[in-house]
């Protein structure tokens, strides 16, 4: 069913809150010059769900989770210990592997748990995580400076670790990567997606650029569209998400901070530009998730705060990666001045807003408001019916009904009637 008839709110709510964000005093960055500082919280909030529609949600630094198909009730998987840093990403694992969840931390820690034991399977350190996604069983992981890695799941070394007791010591599980390691984006990891077969790869960074990968190669594919004769994928601002679309493994969605949708046929046999005609929205505002239905030629972007707003930084600006960030109630109280100033010049408004889309026309479906407070991520559930969006701002985590499938309708045939 189309998300023209089925796009409403549910009136579902979850508790939900973000960790501590990671910060850095003036006197650290002044004081010490190329000391490594933490990373800021990535373009994804620490919300996935899995195969199985179980949605896996933070409050604070305890991981909580929701079947969104039961009633049964809320549950906790862990709590993190403060020697960690604070939660910063969650991903599950894909259907042949729905019971492992990845959890990265400010302190560039990656662990793997056991969701039905309860239990870390291998925990690991890196140097900064920006996006994670899973592909079968490999977790690719986008770092803070730009560098993919691929770590297989299925693989652990065993090292002495010392204990507390002198002579001791325990084995610890710790992940090695793969040695294949692409190191072609100039700045932190924003978004990664894995098309459906697993052959494809696109990751998107703060600078706007957008990368696509075939699973055998070590040099991006030579897509996108002509920029001084070679061929790019380019943003005007920080990429915010990159998804592939289940029915057409090779068509791209990517989008930025500044509201800019693109769609790309990834097609390297193409000599022209893989840029789609029409494939070019400008929504507006921050769109914080894209979603193809698998039920019908329709997509939803999700929205945010509307960039370039006053007491908002743009993220174009070259130090954009120092420079303030508002609070969260900051940008709620801006983005909902700017609403009451759009609607009452009469004009199209998509902050904090599920916006529907037809393909392959682009045309405009549906928008529900979803609040005056931001949205800053989404996750679908597994059939793709319903979205959960995150509100940090509210602490909820709000579930919207989007496509519904196709119910066809039992007719009693006329030849039944005769005697």
């Amino acid at each position: 069913m189309s998300a023209k008839y089925n796009l409403r709110d549910s009136r579902t709510t979850i508790d939900f809150s973000i960790p501590p964000a990671a910060t850095v005093t003036p006197d650290t960055a002044t004081t010490t010059p190329g000391a490594a500082a933490e990373p800021p919280l990535p373009t994804s909030l620490p919300l996935t769900c899995s195969s199985k529609s179980v949605v896996y949600f933070t409050r604070g630094n305890r991981v909580h989770f929701k079947n969104m198909q039961s009633n049964e009730d809320i549950g906790q998987l862990f709590k993190l210990q403060d020697k960690d840093g604070n939660l910063q990403l969650l991903q599950c694992g894909g259907a042949q592997n729905s019971d492992v969840l990845a959890i990265s931390t400010t302190k560039g820690i990656i662990q793997l748990w056991d969701v039905r034991a309860k239990k870390m399977t291998v925990s690991w350190s890196t140097k900064g995580v920006g996006a994670m996604q899973f592909n079968g069983s490999v977790l690719t992981v986008g770092g803070i400076k730009g560098t993919l890695r691929f770590y297989d799941t299925r693989i652990a070394t065993t090292t002495p670790t010392t204990t507390s007791n002198p002579g001791t010591s325990k084995p610890a599980l710790k992940m090695k990567s793969d040695p294949r390691k692409l190191n072609r984006h100039q700045s932190r990891i924003t978004a990664l997606a894995w098309n459906e077969p697993g052959k494809l790869l696109a990751s998107g960074d703060d600078s706007g650029v957008v990368y696509c990968w075939d699973n055998r190669e070590k040099v991006p594919l030579d897509v996108g569209e002509f920029v001084q004769r070679r061929k790019k994928i380019q943003h005007s601002a920080s990429v915010t998400v990159v998804n592939w679309c289940p029915w057409q493994p090779k068509l791209l969605g990517t989008g930025d901070d500044n509201g800019t949708l693109r769609l790309w046929d990834i097609d390297t046999s193409d000599t022209r530009s893989n840029a789609l005609n029409p494939g070019k929205l400008e929504l507006g505002s921050r769109i914080t998730g894209l979603h193809f239905s698998p039920h019908c030629k329709e997509m939803i972007t999700v929205h945010g705060a509307k960039p370039t707003s006053p007491g908002v930084p743009d993220r174009n600006d070259s130090d954009s990666e120092t420079a303030s960030t508002p609070s969260l109630s900051t940008l709620s109280a801006i983005s909902l001045s700017i609403n009451s100033h759009m609607r009452s010049r009469g004009a199209f408004d998509t902050s904090n807003s599920i916006v529907a889309h037809s393909f392959p026309t682009l045309r405009h479906i549906h928008t529900l408001q979803a609040g005056s407070n931001v949205i800053m991520g989404s996750v679908m559930n597994a059939n793709f019916t319903k979205a959960i969006l995150a509100v940090p701002d509210e602490s909820k985590l709000k579930v919207y009904d989007v496509w519904g499938k196709l119910k066809l309708r039992r007719t009693e045939s006329f030849m039944g009637n005769i005697r």
